[in-house]
């Protein structure tokens, strides 16, 4: 039996337990596989935490927001771009403990890249609005591909890949992006409703993703889509994540493809 989780914040919904059932339909040893999700709070002592976990037998976990950071911290065998990024929301077991992974770097550009069709970017230049652990990964994955990444934030962190955080308002005289990305909190959970104050260009021809998913339009997709953008929300990303993150875990746990 392999167990797989979510490690997530109280009160928070997740699409992932359902995006596994779907990923594992049809496997021959999937009645043998179980997805579960974790209401932690933060600041818990994550190194005893996983330590239980794995002396109980867990095969891998995802970590959301806001756990991504607090994980990446806990675990020290950390893959490339996991160490790159800074943050982890995959955690693959290991005979001496955990492993941590990072898929929203490939989850984002993967899911982007697969909308495109006959697209090509015409600036080389996306806005990224938040630092958090998920912005992290995309700018880690954009810088990694030749993109001016142009980042927007409440509250400027100490380190951000040395790139300059500006306040959302200084979106009114930045120059014009192929993408704008939200990866901050808005949108989400108790912040459904809201979105980041910024400045929107024109985007006809251009792109808008949001990493935050629900039933309907996030405000920050319908301003987007009235600023002229093709839309993505977050779900192809998180589709991405999931099958990355199982490419993992399998592979690692020796189980076989289809």
């Amino acid at each position: 039996m392999h167990r797989f989780g979510l490690l997530k914040a109280p009160g928070s919904t997740s699409r992932s337990p359902e995006l596994y059932q779907k990923l594992w339909s049809g496997h021959p040893q999937s009645k043998h596989w179980s997805y579960q999700t974790f209401d932690l709070e933060p600041g818990i002592d994550w190194v005893e935490w996983l330590k239980v976990a794995h002396d109980h037998g867990w095969s891998g976990f995802n970590a959301t927001v806001p756990h991504k950071i607090d994980v990446w911290n806990a675990v020290l065998d950390r893959t490339p771009v996991a160490q790159a990024v800074g943050a982890s929301n995959c955690l693959v077991r290991t005979e001496s403990g955990w492993q941590c992974h990072n898929t929203d770097a490939d989850g984002f550009w993967l899911a982007w890249q697969s909308a495109w069709g006959t697209y090509q970017p015409q600036h080389q230049r996306v806005w990224l609005l938040g630092n958090g652990g998920v912005a992290r990964a995309i700018a880690h994955a954009l810088m990694e591909r030749g993109f001016e990444v142009l980042v927007f934030a409440r509250t400027p962190r100490s380190d951000f890949f040395g790139l300059n955080q500006m306040p959302f308002s200084a979106t009114a005289q930045a120059p014009q992006p192929d993408l704008v990305v939200n990866a901050t909190s808005l949108g989400h959970g108790k912040q459904s409703g809201l979105a980041p104050e910024v400045v929107w260009p024109k985007l006809q021809g251009g792109w808008a993703m949001d990493a935050v998913y629900g039933d309907e339009p996030s405000l920050f997709e319908a301003q987007a889509a009235q600023a002229g953008a093709r839309v993505l929300n977050g779900i192809p990303m998180l589709e991405m994540q999931a099958k990355k993150a199982w490419d993992y875990w399998s592979s690692m746990l020796g189980i076989a493809d289809f």
